[in-house]
């Protein structure tokens, strides 16, 4: 394992829990939309811009103190917010403003990494086979961000509690997943001298449902739905709790910047290890 990854993550491990405090200087508003001006995007930094809803919002957010605790220093995490459905690719460029921001930004030429966020109405409607949102974006940041690498993320289904058991909430997964990958196959043989790269940390909230109803999250979840230190789920809608948070987190981290999450220091603060539950999905 690299050293430095070690003594940065042991530190922060010490001070506080990775669950999303570094924001870079960036401002946000009462929704959570980044306000930041583009003029802020630091040429120095490796600038990670998500679009998108908040079922992949706290991993962007959280990525940042993975990042840096890992040893990526320059990372940066800047974020164009939209609620639910408004936050899909299809949504995000139908919108002036949203698109206004997002193009802004693009603009700046500084942008290292883009992830947009499943699903748009055209994806689900297509049967999983097109979303020209996608490529519209893609286009876009193309153009004026040469080097730019396009990721694409899977959330998981919302309103878990509306499903029976976990056999039941994660049916279809696999298959909406596989569509997805397909995607991004498209996209990359579109883009041929374009990184594109997709992962599901979705996948995540699966995993630990059905570890909870085989009793094996102990000391650590007490219920399905509730408070956030101690649940899987915050709300009805299905938002993550903490131990849900800091595991996608690691997806994304693997996603962005290659770290093999058990290349990384025991999470103590967990007596499930979280690093072999994220290295499992990443293997699956």
């Amino acid at each position: 394992m690299n050293k430095k990854i070690a003594i940065f993550l042991a530190i922060l491990i010490v001070t506080f829990s990775l669950s999303g405090c570094l924001r870079d200087g960036k401002k946000k508003d009462g929704d959570g939309k980044d306000t930041g001006l583009s003029s802020e995007v630091n040429a120095e930094d490796y600038n990670v811009l998500y679009i998108g809803h908040s079922f992949g919002f706290i991993f962007a957010e959280t990525l940042e103190d993975y990042a840096v605790a890992a040893g990526y220093t320059n990372h940066s995490s800047i974020i164009e917010f939209s609620g639910g459905a408004t936050g899909a690719p299809d949504a995000l460029w139908e919108d002036d403003e949203h698109r206004k921001n997002i193009k802004a930004y693009l603009d700046t030429g500084k942008i290292d990494v883009m992830i947009m966020i499943c699903c748009s109405i055209e994806f689900i409607e297509s049967g999983l086979e097109s979303d020209a949102a996608i490529w519209n974006f893609t286009s876009y940041a193309v153009d004026t961000n040469p080097n730019i690498r396009i990721g694409l993320a899977m959330p998981w289904k919302d309103y878990p509690e509306e499903y029976e058991n976990g056999t039941e909430y994660r049916n279809q997964s696999d298959f909406a997943y596989n569509g997805w990958m397909n995607l991004s196959a498209n996209l990359s043989s579109d883009y041929p001298s374009t990184d594109v790269f997709h992962f599901h940390h979705g996948a995540v909230m699966y995993e630990y449902r059905d570890m909870f109803e085989a009793d094996e999250l102990a000391g650590d979840i007490e219920q399905l739905t509730g408070p956030k230190e101690t649940s899987i789920f915050t709300d009805a809608k299905g938002h993550a709790g903490k131990i849900a948070i800091d595991t996608g987190a690691l997806i994304w981290l693997h996603a962005v910047h290659g770290v093999e999450p058990m290349d990384l220091p025991v999470f103590e603060q967990w007596n499930v290890d979280i690093r072999q539950i994220a290295q499992n999905i990443l293997e699956d």
